[in-house]
């Protein structure tokens, strides 16, 4: 597995409440992110982090770190919708950043750009026109897939924030946008920490999208299930993340892990370093695991049988 960091979390961060960490240009944040121990590369944000492909090209040669992705940011600001807007003119504007996105995806060599449309949805009854809002999205996407069939587009969903409702909330809505546009290049993002919150099983929701070659890209972070509060990941869902490995594995994922955890005021390398840590060990222990073993438990229903065996082989 290679393991990214997205640059957001690399400069200051912001809650309803505190500010957190420090101001830090583009080349500040590959500078920290050269010391994060087995980091590989970056996932680095758009517009807020930079403008071209030209800023990104030379720090990757000098700091010696790649590139997952193009995340491109359109959520704060963004107070109709992007996507989904009843305004033309901010939907034409939404699917004008999402080209330029995949024109410096293609530029920097990583072709993927992934997109989280948190601000497409709707808080109240009678807000939202529910099928014109979904056209919309279709329509806007399917554009950009034309735009250049090479570069993959990831959508990452998740059930709300800051939208009460957001319109690719979960697995399935996701899932049946996929099949609506039909779009070879256009995948999800699968966000353990969304899934987890969403009230899905992240290992199952992992094979729907995988049933379909949907599954793009990984983000990974945890919470108590109450909130998205990107912790470290494993540290309350264990269970749930190793099985999120196995089946990983086991379907042969070789794309990018990225690291989406806010670090609040601790320690940022620490943090990040810790993350990589928790997510080895995870697939040092899938790596000892007889796979046809524990599939034919399940298959036989020997829950009990699988539980121990994989209990005995933690260590």
């Amino acid at each position: 597995m290679k393991y990214a960091v997205i640059t957001g979390f690399l400069g200051l961060l912001s809650d309803r409440f505190s500010k957190y960490q420090e101001v830090r240009s583009i080349e500040d944040k590959f500078k920290v992110a050269s010391k994060i121990h087995q980091l590989d590369g970056l996932e680095v944000v758009f517009p807020t982090d930079f403008s071209s492909s030209k800023e990104i090209i030379p720090l990757l040669e000098r700091y010696g770190l790649g590139v997952s992705a193009v995340n491109l940011n359109i959520k704060a600001g963004w107070n109709t919708g992007s996507f989904t807007s009843p305004f033309r003119d901010v939907r034409k504007k939404a699917l004008d950043l999402l080209k330029q996105a995949m024109d410096i995806s293609q530029g920097i060599g990583c072709n993927m750009v992934t997109v989280a449309l948190l601000n497409d949805g709707h808080d109240y009854p009678f807000q939202l026109n529910y099928k014109k809002a979904w056209d919309f999205l279709e329509e806007g996407i399917i554009k950009a897939s034309e735009y250049n069939p090479q570069i993959k587009i990831s959508i990452e969903y998740k059930e709300n924030e800051p939208r009460v409702h957001t319109i690719l909330g979960d697995a399935g809505k996701i899932l049946y946008f996929l099949k609506c546009i039909n779009r070879d290049n256009v995948g999800v993002t699968l966000d353990v920490g969304h899934a987890i919150y969403a009230g899905e099983n992240p290992a199952e929701s992992l094979s729907l999208l995988f049933r379909e070659n949907k599954v793009f890209y990984v983000h990974v972070n945890d919470n108590t299930r109450n909130w998205d509060w990107d912790l470290i990941p494993t540290l309350f869902n264990f269970w749930e993340y190793l099985e999120f490995m196995f089946y990983l594995k086991l379907y042969g994922y070789s794309g990018w892990i990225g690291i989406d955890v806010f670090p609040k005021d601790m320690d940022v390398i620490g943090v990040f370093g810790l993350t990589i840590e928790f997510m080895k060990d995870l697939e040092r222990i899938v790596n000892k695991l007889d796979k046809d073993y524990i599939l034919n438990l399940i298959e036989n229903n020997k829950t009990v049988d699988t539980l121990k065996y994989i209990k005995e082989n933690l260590q």
